[in-house]
């Protein structure tokens, strides 16, 4: 398994998101003007990470997927069904598949709100410095 990261699960969102909606803009960048749609924006919205044993942490990245629709809130209601499917079990550029899981989705101005999570578990070497390593820089006190 290679190493999982909160940029590698956003390039395996965005692969998702391209596959099964080849004809919507997909972005995670911020769009000032110009949002031609149908349109995806990816962001991570919070981040969590819990000290396991082991030297491991599990990290929970939450993940908003804003659609915004060419037409009315029926097709968000579609959107939302399809990408439950679709972001459920996404493929990462390495290969390695990860789960989403705590999905849920709401419409805001008229646009979908798909929120999901990537919870995985990230290798985290401990470093143990010992007294002979230290290096203690000794100086004279000034005198004033």
């Amino acid at each position: 398994m290679a190493e999982i990261n909160t940029n590698i699960i956003l390039d395996g969102i965005t692969l998702a998101l391209r596959k099964a909606f080849p004809d919507s803009m997909i972005t995670s960048n911020e769009v000032k003007q110009g949002l031609n749609v149908p349109a995806f924006i990816v962001r991570m919205v919070s981040f969590q990470t819990q000290a396991h044993p082991m030297q491991r942490h599990k990290n929970l990245p939450r993940f908003d997927i804003i659609y915004f629709p060419k037409a009315d809130r029926e097709e968000c209601y579609s959107v939302s069904d399809k990408l439950c499917k679709v972001l459920e079990v996404i493929a990462l550029p390495s290969g390695d598949k990860v789960r989403g899981v705590d999905m849920s989705s709401e419409i805001t101005d008229d646009a979908l709100h798909f929120f999901i999570s990537y919870n995985h578990f990230v290798y985290a070497p401990y470093y143990d410095t010992t007294m002979d390593e230290l290096k203690i820089k000794q100086g004279e006190a000034n005198e004033g």
